[in-house]
């Protein structure tokens, strides 16, 4: 939980009359380079998993055979790493995500025609052998149909252009036969229709490029002929549109083809779409969230023109051009991320095989306003509630707010809810377990040490006790165990370095070791490992000292310092668990600074600037993984610009302008993606929204009906909707098709930015089934299906603290930095370790130790680095 404190500042209340605007976003649709493949490649092929990481797997390789290798890029961190090779080295092969989240590989070329497949299984990084198709081939398509079989047609073998059509059964592992297609071809597409229905259409034949297309039936396992394409062609593209329509484009035939073509499933019938503003053949085309069609790269003319041009396809408007890539490229694969973007891996460029990847991002993002709050505020919280709701309570704008307020997003407006006693600034609001919001400390004249329960079911506050120490501009914490850490602030003689814990089972407050250094205007925030990190601030002169606390031995510990001393900034975990800091104020004035800690090391690292130096701004995680900065203050000039940082590339671009200028205000995610910025100097009574801009279709948004919850950690996340499957081929629909119409589903804490996108078991048009979760914080987490780039308004989950039984400690092994122990217990349950070399001693007076981590679901280990001599020791487990 992230507060960003401050000093008072002179106030002018601005009351701004409600109305609707949407600010035009300040920056274009373009690419970005990101790292490079570990390995050159290209005919390979690229799959999106359900852990939001892109596999991509073979290629042929530089001494003329395949390459066995494959490589995971995660969008997260930007980079590439190696995972398990494949049985069989293979290129110009198939890659299709199955219902229970592996990946069968199909076919290729490795020496010859291949027969061979084989399945990846993210959970274990390992690629192992499946039945053999009846025949060898390459240059075929692959199709998941809606039974969770895949469709496997055509291609090449050696002894010709195959008209047989095979469907691989994930249940038995075994392959039957799929009928005979019309004619035998490779360089076709597949292209799954809304129907279920597959479309076979073009392809190359007996040194022919066919016009003929085909519609396979899974109900009926038959093939029937269907409408001929206008021109006849192959290593084409083929993708369905969101009205049900494919749009075939380029290609070769007679010669390379600029031109496209629709197919009409009712009608069955094909018609002209324009021509692209040059022919290209081994392109790709991706169907973005907002509808239109991106065609990236490939090649034409003899000897071969390799492109680096891209083109846009709107069905309501025709073809323009867009941002070329930054590199040329033919037989690369291009796959729509789970945030929209489209990843652009490998290729051949001229002899070369390529390494270089890049991405195409297409959002624009805007704010509108939103329904204005009944009173102005800076200074106050937002918190947002398990119902969905959001919270503001508290602040000052000339007066102390006695009132709180809750915002609907579905209907776009605040309504008054119970009003606090005593009124309140610069406080904190916690979300607890129990769904209950703990506002503790703040500011109305005096410096306060009261603290107050907000109940959403009634609306209503009840005593939370008393603060050991009035304090306002503090740091609240939600940690792991469930119990609130404050931490620093200021109580009008002095900056604090006291710490405190709430209880919400006991509604108490106890003192916990101080931090360090006395901070005020310090950020804090909760590590996936549980403990606390809180860094930088002032008391008197601006820190760079960072700390962490250890909730098992309620102890602080100096980790590495910030690279530059600041105060009033942001702290913001990321999804690949390092922790953003972005801006501030230090001796050298405002910052434009930004760096990141590694909680692996230990250590700050700078990272790219923001275009504007700013402090008192607010730093939003989004679900796509971007960070989101707004507004501001630098030297008493309030911002309304914002951007946006890209982890996976380091760097800042510009996003849509705030309508209102403003500092100290607030920025809370929803459950519906969007951003409610709220009040804040400059700000008075108006809230705004921002959209990331994907422009997609509601009518194209998965939609959750169900959710299992309270969910025990250990068990398996069940979510029940539609839409799950989105427009079927969103990206390709040739061999080196990169369909991402499946869902992935992301569990988000509700109170901090903790992030993780979940393996499936199981997912079909309507459900998603998860491996069992843990190494997840309790408490209530948004959970947010996306498919095709598009997300669902998410759901709030529960996710339960388990009941731990007796442990056992088991596996003692000597380390050279002392003993390892190791015990099963409860999945997610939580420990700490008493030890002593007195036995008799009363379990108060043994030493408590860190470092308790469950390795796996259910199973721990801990090690005690001061065992290193011949002195017995002794060791107790318990849970906190």
């Amino acid at each position: 939980m992230k507060t960003h404190p401050g000093n008072y500042l002179a106030l002018t209340l601005v009351v701004l009359a409600f109305h609707s605007f949407i600010i035009q976003p300040v920056r274009a649709a373009g690419w970005i380079t990101n790292n490079p493949m570990i390995t050159a490649r290209y005919a390979h092929t690229a799959t999106l998993l359900p852990n939001g990481k892109i596999l991509v797997v073979g290629g042929p390789s530089g001494d003329g055979s395949s390459l066995n290798t494959a490589e995971l890029f995660d969008p997260a961190i930007g980079k590439w790493t190696a995972t398990g090779t494949l049985v069989t080295r293979r290129y110009d092969h198939t890659a299709t995500l199955l219902h229970n989240g592996k990946v069968l590989v199909t076919g290729g070329i490795w020496g010859g025609p291949l027969w061979e497949a084989e399945i990846y299984d993210p959970v274990t990084g390992m690629s192992t052998a499946t039945g053999n198709m009846a025949s060898s081939r390459y240059g075929h398509t692959a199709t998941l149909l809606p039974n969770g079989k895949v469709l496997v047609a055509g291609g090449f073998s050696g002894s010709g252009w195959l008209v047989s059509a095979e469907l691989y059964d994930p249940a038995s592992g075994a392959w039957t036969s799929a009928g005979s297609m019309r004619a035998g071809r490779e360089g076709h597409t597949a292209t799954l229709l809304s129907d279920g229905r597959v479309l076979v259409a073009g392809g190359y034949s007996n040194t022919v490029s066919l016009a003929s297309a085909e519609l396979f039936n899974p109900a009926t396992g038959t093939w029937l002929p269907t409408g001929a394409l206008n021109t006849g062609r192959y290593s084409h593209t083929a993708t369905l549109l969101p009205n049900g329509q494919v749009l075939v484009a380029g290609g070769h035939g007679t010669n390379w083809l600029a031109s496209t073509e629709v197919y009409d499933p009712v009608k069955a019938t094909w018609v002209n779409a324009g021509a692209m503003a040059v022919p290209r053949q081994n392109h790709t085309a991706t169907l973005l969230p907002g509808g239109v069609v991106l065609i990236t790269g490939g090649c034409n003319s003899y000897p071969s023109v390799y492109l680096a041009s891209a083109e846009l396809y709107n069905p309501a408007a025709g073809w323009t051009t867009t941002v070329p890539m930054n590199a040329a490229r033919e037989t690369h694969t291009a796959t729509l991320l789970a945030d929209g973007r489209v990843l652009v891996a490998g290729g051949y460029n001229g002899g070369a095989r390529l390494s270089s990847a890049e991405s195409y991002d297409s959002a624009s993002g805007t704010w509108t306003t939103t329904d204005t709050l009944t009173e102005a505020r800076l200074g106050h919280t937002v918190t947002l509630l398990p119902n969905g709701k959001a919270l503001a309570v508290g602040g000052y704008y000339g007066s102390y707010p006695s009132g709180a307020e809750l915002y609907n997003p579905a209907t776009g407006t605040w309504a008054a809810t119970g009003a606090l006693t005593p009124v309140r600034q610069y406080h904190s609001a916690t979300l607890l377990p129990n769904g209950k919001v703990l506002v503790a400390g703040g500011y109305n004249g005096s410096y306060l040490s009261g603290a107050e329960l907000y109940t959403p079911s009634s609306g209503t506050w009840s005593d939370a006790g008393v603060l050991k120490t009035a304090r306002r501009q503090h740091t609240a914490t939600a940690l792991s165990n469930g119990k609130v850490l404050i931490a620093g602030g200021w109580n009008g003689i002095s900056v604090l370095s006291s710490v405190e814990l709430y209880n919400p089972t006991t509604l108490t407050w106890t003192a916990t070791s101080p931090m360090s250094s006395a901070r005020s205007g310090h950020g804090a925030v909760l590590l996936p490992g549980g403990k606390v990190l809180a860094a930088g601030g002032s008391n008197g002169s601006y820190l760079t000292s960072a700390e962490l606390y250890d909730p098992v031995t309620g102890t602080w510990a100096a980790t590495g310092p910030l690279n530059i001393a600041r105060s009033y900034y942001t702290l913001t975990l990321l999804p690949n668990g390092k922790v953003l800091a972005v801006g501030g104020a230090s001796n050298s004035g405002w910052l434009a600074s930004a760096e990141l800690y590694d909680p692996a090391s230990g250590t700050w690292t700078m990272t790219g600037s923001l275009t504007t130096a700013r402090n008192w701004h607010t730093a939003t995680l989004l679900p796509n993984g971007k960070v989101l900065v707004a507004g501001g203050n630098n030297n008493g000039t309030y911002f309304s610009s914002a951007e946006l940082y890209d982890p996976a590339t380091g760097q800042w671009m510009a996003t849509g302008a705030l309508g209102t200028a403003r500092a100290i205000h607030t920025a809370t995610l929803l459950p519906n993606g969007k951003v409610l910025v709220v009040g804040g100097d400059g700000g008075g009574n108006s809230a705004e929204l921002y959209d990331a801009g994907l422009g997609f279709s509601a009518l194209r948004q998965p939609q959750i009906t169900a959710i299992s919850s309270p969910l025990n950690l250990g068990g398996n996340l069940v979510v029940t909707g539609s839409q799950f499957r989105g427009v079927s081929e969103g990206s390709g629909g040739n061999s080196q098709d990169s369909s991402t119409d499946y869902p992935l589903v992301q569990l988000r804490r509700l109170d901090n930015e903790q992030t993780v996108l979940l393996l499936t078991t199981n997912w079909s048009t309507n459900s998603f089934t998860s491996l069992p979760v843990w190494n997840f914080p309790p408490g209530y987490a948004l959970a947010t299906v996306f498919v095709n780039g598009i997300q669902s308004t998410s759901a709030v989950v529960n996710i339960s603290v388990p009941v731990p039984t007796a442990p056992a400690l088991t596996s003692a092994a000597k380390l050279t930095n002392g003993f390892q122990f190791a015990f099963t217990n409860s999945v997610g349950a939580l420990f700490g370790v008493l030890t002593t070399t007195n036995l008799s001693l009363p379990s108060t007076n043994w030493t408590a130790l860190g470092g308790v981590v469950e390795v796996s679901p259910g199973q721990f280990q801990f090690t005690d680095p001061q065992a290193t001599n011949d002195v017995q020791h002794f060791y107790r487990a318990c849970a906190p």
